[in-house]
């Protein structure tokens, strides 16, 4: 079994997999994370991103009816509107109908897992209950880039991926740029730091924190994309699978920050790719599936742990500047 294990983490073919797969981990943990430092906690990724990934695949069948071939560009923007649309819900349902933030979250993720499933069999010609297989909805091209493709071993893992792949790897340095370099990425900073301080210059809180939970909102349909356009090529009950909440506990896991909340999630990414490749060790299928939300608790614990040991040193730091302090007066 060691011998196996072995054979996989020297598999270049396995580290081209946590590329591939951690995309939408990477995606629903920026979406919480623009969230979280406005000062919300985008609960409802899971939902959000499993209404995206359905309508996406609708638009690029049924358009695609009209045009003649599955309109998966048509669909993959689709999703990322009725990501941000739904976030817009969430903010007004929370900042204007004032109804507590988690609420609004395990309302999206009963409303996603369930509206897809009354729906499903309603749009597929078969009424088929279990997945969108009969609808053609396309997939998005992978792309290798020349000369980058050809380097030996990190050639193919890094540059001969799926195009939505390179967006999502790209989107961490956007959204790193957008909330540390940006006026608005102040704003979101300000608003989640003292919300009440920014209200004093004239910065709107309930303004801001829509536009983050918007964008939040956007980044996890484009996570939900990805699922029935790169990983599946339909859209299916479940498909999302836990990503939602894997991206919210690595967004808390890296504070909120697009860095290290990508690190946590490329992390998580090595256990889903573990998974799939640890089946030829003989261990229990249901186990191995079971590693990437081991591996999740496991971090956070481990998060929670380390977390409280800082606080704890950093109070004793003040009670010893507070007793030298005494001494000195």
């Amino acid at each position: 079994m060691l011998q196996a294990f072995i054979d996989i983490l020297s598999n270049p073919n396995f580290y081209a997999n946590v590329v591939a797969v951690t995309p939408p981990l990477l995606l629903a943990g920026l979406g919480c994370a623009i969230a979280q430092k406005s000062g919300e906690v985008q609960m409802g990724m899971e939902g959000i991103m499993t209404m995206a990934s359905f309508c996406g695949v609708l638009t690029a069948h049924y358009v695609g009816v009209i045009l003649g071939h599955p309109a998966t560009w048509l669909g993959l923007l689709v999703s990322i509107l009725v990501g941000g649309l739904l976030g817009y819900l969430v903010a007004l349902f929370n900042l204007k109908l004032k109804v507590d933030i988690v609420l609004v979250g395990i309302a999206m993720n009963l409303l996603g897992g369930g509206l897809t499933a009354f729906l499903l069999p309603m749009v597929t010609p078969n009424h088929d209950r279990s997945s969108t297989g009969s609808l053609l909805s396309g997939v998005l091209p992978e792309i290798k880039i020349p000369l980058l493709g050809d380097i030996p071993y990190i050639g193919n893992i890094l540059f001969n991926q799926n195009i939505l792949t390179y967006i999502a790897y790209i989107l961490i340095i956007v959204m790193a740029f957008l909330m540390f370099k940006t006026k608005l990425g102040l704003r979101i900073r300000a608003v989640g730091e003292n919300s009440n301080a920014a209200e004093s210059v004239g910065i709107s809180s309930v303004k801001i924190k829509t536009i983050a939970l918007i964008i939040s909102g956007c980044l996890g349909g484009l996570g939900g994309a990805f699922m029935s356009t790169v990983y599946l090529s339909y859209f299916s009950t479940g498909i999302v699978a836990g990503r939602g909440f894997i991206g919210l506990a690595a967004c808390s896991m890296g504070e909120g920050n697009p860095i290290p909340t990508a690190l946590t999630s490329i992390l998580f990414g090595f256990f889903y790719a573990l998974s799939n490749f640890a089946r030829t060790t003989g261990i229990s299928d249901n186990l191995i599936k079971s590693w990437p939300y081991i591996a999740t608790m496991i971090g956070l614990v481990i998060y929670s742990v380390n977390k409280k040991r800082v606080e704890r040193k950093r109070l004793e730091g003040l009670a010893a500047e507070a007793d030298k302090a005494k001494e000195a007066a």
